[in-house]
């Protein structure tokens, strides 16, 4: 039925209902028609309520936002139409010995953590029960039809066989484990769609080398985007070459700007060709551009005569251009990926993005959509994972996008989880949700998949007690993932450090790490790791990882404050940025950068700071790609609160402060979205871009402002 029969039928319905003119089905046209931009987007997300009973919440200690959609148009639909709208749910020195203990565990203890795989007979009976409700004599045709297909799925299953995680093969496995999931909790169905978390700042650095100087045209240098492996690009807002910039304005478009030493021209600007999604991020290799979009679409489904139901649903897109001539950027292809819109990664000339998708739930599989969309097309049971405890409905969808085919989705998969944190290594995905165990306490999940040339497939999963400050927290070295979690019991915090194998089992750990103190940060360096802790002083461990069995502390400093970022600064040195306290109270009362020196990590000692009195806002703490950093020119820059600064290190004088600019001195005071400013360099001139202008300084002449385009 096309689009002015069914506004017909609904203005007929509702003669006989008297409702206000603003809610008129002319009215409710119009609203759905309408184009939401990107800060439209995230205003509309955070509006949205969470319906949940607050029994649950506390059984949970888990938030499922459950959003009510176009409130105006479900009360006339309802109403006047008998029109049903779903919601959503988603989710100063000195030195002290650290209190630790190292455990031994026992086989069985570390089968506990490690979540055995279901067995394909624990599947099989499964689907058995599921096929089996119907007697043969009440069977239709088409159940007969469904068990036949459910016979046949059954052949296909667990062809990617994952400890922990279950290939189901049979779209009625899977509503059936949602469904049970959703009942057992005590949750309302969920006619879903969208995003149920904002995107998390993933990853920090793990090798001394990332930020390292980059070649571009006429053998310039330049700075590239804070990287944790220097094998897995990352997109930003901001990007060069060594010629050009590349900025995202607002959602809407890219600007191509020719930064030729300090004079800057604006060149052209890639549009956004769909005004109801936003731009989010942007990857330059080459005379390649790659873009990652997000939006959302509407659709009205007839279910019966007057009776309408309206679905929402997230999208993002990747979309290729050929950048030969930067005048004129040619599309080559573009490919879609339904879920709201999270991260994305790229190694050689594949793309991986990932979205989270919420699937929609109802009394039966007849009213439910359970399977993303992929280029238009349903992803199939046998592509989609699911851990052996459920503690979400939505997914984290993963596909690949090769530049060489820019309109096909090369591989996708998905997994029922609710994400909280992920790390992409050279080799691996690691997803990572946070869950609460009666009895346990906070428990977290990791999940483990593989990936290369565009082909991912589940390995596997494990869970420990504990929470991840942040993906710092987690890193992958030799085919070992290191762990660092911090556990909550009886209201007293410890940390542990677990190492599992590539199979994701438990093989080594360290308990009882720095009682009554939290995981503040953390950084790998091949066998090495460091990691800071907080309550009122800093301690900074050091962990031997050498031998993946038996991980040692091996030194521990304390001073005042704490470090929320850590970069290494060549082989031997460690940037530590974060906060200076009072060692009695532990009130912060700036922010601080400490240089450590690591040449011996069991005498590990701080060897300069710097502290920014009365500062507290740093945007780089949490999203490392604010930072600019790159030891090897011995430079590193950020915003703190309205100001940029860059500084530079020297052993013997300790940090010198090159830059301190105030984002807020433009002549009509708008300046002032630091917080998506990013600073770079190209050979010796300084840029600050953000979505409205870019600066120039000559590095050479102390800084001093040379140029100022406004875009």
């Amino acid at each position: 039925m096309d689009e002015k029969k069914w506004l017909d039928r609904i203005g007929k319905s509702a003669d006989d209902i008297s409702v206000p003119e603003s809610l008129s089905p002319e009215n409710i046209q119009k609203m759905l028609e309408e184009k939401s931009m990107r800060d439209q987007a995230q205003e509309k997300c955070e509006r949205e309520t969470n319906v949940v009973s607050e029994a649950f919440a506390k059984k949970k200690r888990r938030r499922y936002l459950l959003r009510t959609l176009e409130a105006a148009a479900a009360v006339v639909l309802v109403f006047a139409a008998g029109h049903r709208v779903g919601v959503t749910q988603g989710m100063t020195d000195g030195r002290g010995e650290a209190v630790l203990v190292a455990e031994t565990e026992t086989e069985q203890e570390k089968e506990n953590h490690s979540v055995s795989v279901r067995t394909v007979e624990k599947m099989e009976a499964e689907t058995e029960r599921m096929s089996a409700v119907e007697t043969a004599e009440d069977r239709t045709e088409a159940s007969k039809e469904t068990v036949e297909e459910n016979k046949n799925a059954k052949k296909n299953r667990m062809t990617d066989k994952a400890e922990g995680l279950e290939n189901v093969g049979s779209s009625d496995v899977l509503y059936a484990k949602l469904k049970d999931y959703m009942d057992e909790n005590d949750m309302l169905l969920n006619y879903a769609r969208g995003p149920q978390t904002l995107e998390i700042a993933e990853d920090s650095a793990a090798e001394y080398d990332m930020g390292s100087t980059e070649k571009g045209y006429g053998g310039s240098d330049f700075s590239q985007t804070n990287l944790r492996d220097s094998a897995v690009d990352e997109s930003d807002i901001v990007k060069t070459d060594g010629e050009y910039l590349y900025i995202i304005r607002r959602g809407s478009s890219v600007r191509i700007v020719q930064a030729d030493g300090t004079e800057l021209t604006e060149i052209t600007a890639v549009e956004s060709d769909n005004l109801s999604e936003s731009i989010r991020d942007l990857y330059i290799d080459g005379d390649t551009m790659i873009l990652v979009t997000g939006g959302s679409r509407s659709a009205m489904k007839e279910e019966s005569q007057d009776v309408y139901t309206t679905e929402y649903y997230d999208y993002a897109r990747v979309l290729t251009y050929d950048i030969s001539d930067r005048t004129a950027p040619k599309l080559l292809g573009s490919a879609e990926q339904e879920g709201y819109y999270k991260s994305s990664r790229k190694t050689g000339n594949d793309i991986y993005l990932f979205t989270e998708f919420c699937p929609q739930i109802g009394d039966s599989q007849d009213d439910s959509r359970i399977m993303p969309l992929v280029n238009g097309e349903s992803m199939t049971a046998e592509q989609i994972y699911v851990p052996e405890t459920l503690q979400d409905t939505s997914y984290l969808v993963i596909g690949s996008v090769n530049t060489g085919t820019p309109d096909k989705i090369k591989n996708s998969k998905a997994v029922v989880s609710g994400v909280e944190h992920f790390y992409v290594s050279s080799e691996s995905i690691y997803i990572c949700s946070r869950s609460w165990h009666t009895g346990n306490g906070d428990m977290t999940e990791i999940l483990k998949f593989s990936y290369k040339n565009g082909e991912i497939k589940g390995v596997g999963s494990c869970e420990f007690k504990g929470y991840l400050n942040d993906t710092f927290s987690i890193d992958e070295y030799n085919g070992y993932l290191r762990v660092l979690a911090t556990t909550l019991t009886d209201s007293t915090e410890t940390n542990a450090l677990y190492v599992y194998d590539g199979q994701m089992k438990l093989v080594g750990k360290i308990a009882d790490i720095a009682p009554d103190e939290t995981i503040r940060s953390a950084r790998f360096m091949g066998d090495t790791g460091y990691f800071v802790t907080f309550r009122q002083t800093d301690p900074l461990f050091s962990v031997d990882l050498s031998d993946p069995e038996n991980p040692q502390i091996i030194g521990a400093l304390k001073i005042d404050g704490f470090s929320s970022y850590l970069h290494f600064y060549g082989k031997d040195r460690l940037l530590g940025i974060g906060y200076d306290a009072d060692p009695k109270t532990g009130i912060t009362t700036g922010m601080k950068l400490s240089m450590f020196d690591i040449s011996d990590p069991e005498n590990v000692r701080e060897e300069k700071r710097f502290v920014l009195k009365d500062a507290n806002n740093c945007p780089g703490l949490y999203n490392y790609k604010a930072i600019m950093i790159n030891p090897e020119k011995n430079l590193f820059g950020f915003a703190c609160d309205a100001n940029y600064l860059v500084f530079t290190y020297d052993e013997e004088q300790g940090f010198a402060n090159l830059l301190t600019y105030n984002m807020n001195q433009g002549e009509d005071g708008s300046y002032g979205w630091y917080e998506d400013t990013r600073g770079l360099y190209i050979e010796d001139t300084f840029y600050l871009a953000d979505a409205d202008q870019i600066l120039a300084f000559d590095m050479a002449e102390e800084f001093a402002l040379k140029e100022k385009l406004e875009l």
